[in-house]
């Protein structure tokens, strides 16, 4: 049976996200009451993981959740504006590296590129990342043991003993199981089908793999060409559904966010309006916790987050909540009026809008 442990102490539940590009993020429960902070160890199975504690503790019924970054967590991390100038060139290596230093993220100086920017560079104030996305687009991610590396991850056949659960070529998704999943990365090829994103899923007595593809499994000419054809008809076609984001930071009351699965095709977004569903509402979200995006009018220059954790996911609990103006009733059936100043221990609400205003820190 595979084991797992964060920090030393034992996982009952994990979901580790790995992207071809990116930050990887994980998702661990524990079952006992710990408080963990900075940078951790993830085992799951044989596959080592080396990242941050982005949000999370102790809970309740004797647990705790917590979501982690890969590496120190930090590339969403706004930098400072830095402008470069050099007659032979900038080179790309030289703002990268600085880039990391920056925001705290450790960088592999083998994997820099040897190209020159120009003459002149200039690094936009905003998050450590886009100085990434603007040298190396898509082409750069943070490695299980925490260092960011430029390039693409290195292709290879997987060969380690596994049960195929499922494979669905149209989909381009495998689902299998395995002792061994320390090769299963971005990048490994299972039954034909190159993986862009996996996700490790640790469940009491079962360790589960999933794998998804990028594009279609068709190779026809025709089809090629119909696709063309209708992205022509419709190019907001593909902004017309409902994406899983993961939050990566917070900047007032709008939300920056990197998607779950990159091979969606959907861009990291910044500064993303937030709509609730609910009037007079608003919360500090937990770094880490996922978020449904839509795009109002299928207008990619609109996002807007739409939907946050369902009551089981490990991010279901914002930091603090803002109701304007709430009768709730809390634990044990007793109704009460949540003064601005009153501690509200969290608990499962219902109740009333009526009365005053209220700031709910929970946890």
């Amino acid at each position: 049976m595979s084991t797992a442990t964060l920090a030393g102490h034992r996982v009952t539940h994990a979901r580790a996200y790995l992207p071809a590009w990116g930050v990887w993020w994980a998702e661990v429960s524990l079952d006992e009451e710990v408080t963990l902070s900075g940078r951790v160890a993830l085992a799951l199975a044989d596959l080592s993981l080396s990242g941050t504690i982005m949000s999370g503790g102790p809970g309740p019924k004797g647990r705790a959740n917590f979501r982690i970054a890969g590496g120190a967590g930090s590339w969403g991390r706004d930098v400072a504006p830095k402008s470069y100038a050099n007659d032979a060139g900038v080179k790309a290596a030289t703002v990268l590296a600085d880039a990391a230093s920056a925001c705290g993220e450790a960088i592999d100086a083998a994997t820099l590129p040897t190209t020159r920017l120009g003459p002149a560079f200039a690094r936009e104030a905003g998050p450590a990342a886009r100085a990434l996305e603007q040298i190396a687009p898509a082409a750069w991610y943070v490695g299980e043991d925490g260092t960011t590396r430029i390039g693409r991850r290195a292709a290879a056949a997987f060969t380690a003993p596994a049960a195929i659960a499922s494979v669905d070529l149209a989909r381009r998704t495998v689902a299998l199981a395995s002792e061994s999943i320390a090769a299963i990365v971005p990048g490994v090829t299972v039954e034909g089908i190159e993986a862009v994103d996996v996700m490790h899923e640790l469940a009491p007595g079962a360790l589960r793999s999933t794998l998804w593809g990028s594009g279609m499994a068709s190779t026809s000419r025709r089809l090629t060409a119909w696709r063309r054809i209708m992205d022509q008809l419709d190019p907001r076609a593909r902004y017309r559904g409902v994406f899983e984001y993961r939050v990566v930071t917070q900047t007032g009351e709008r939300l920056n966010v990197q998607p779950i699965r990159v091979s969606t095709g959907m861009p990291d977004l910044q500064r993303v309006t937030v709509r609730p569903g609910v009037s007079g509402a608003r919360a500090d979200v937990a770094l880490g916790s996922r978020v449904l995006v839509a795009f109002v009018d299928a207008d990619p220059a609109r996002p807007v987050v739409v939907g946050f954790e369902d009551a089981e996911g490990e991010g279901f609990q914002p930091l603090a909540l803002d109701l304007d103006g709430v009768l709730m009733t809390l634990a044990g059936g007793v109704l009460g009026v949540a003064r601005q100043t009153d501690p509200v221990v969290a608990g499962p609400f219902g109740g009333t809008i009526v009365g005053a205003s209220a700031r709910v820190r929970c946890g």
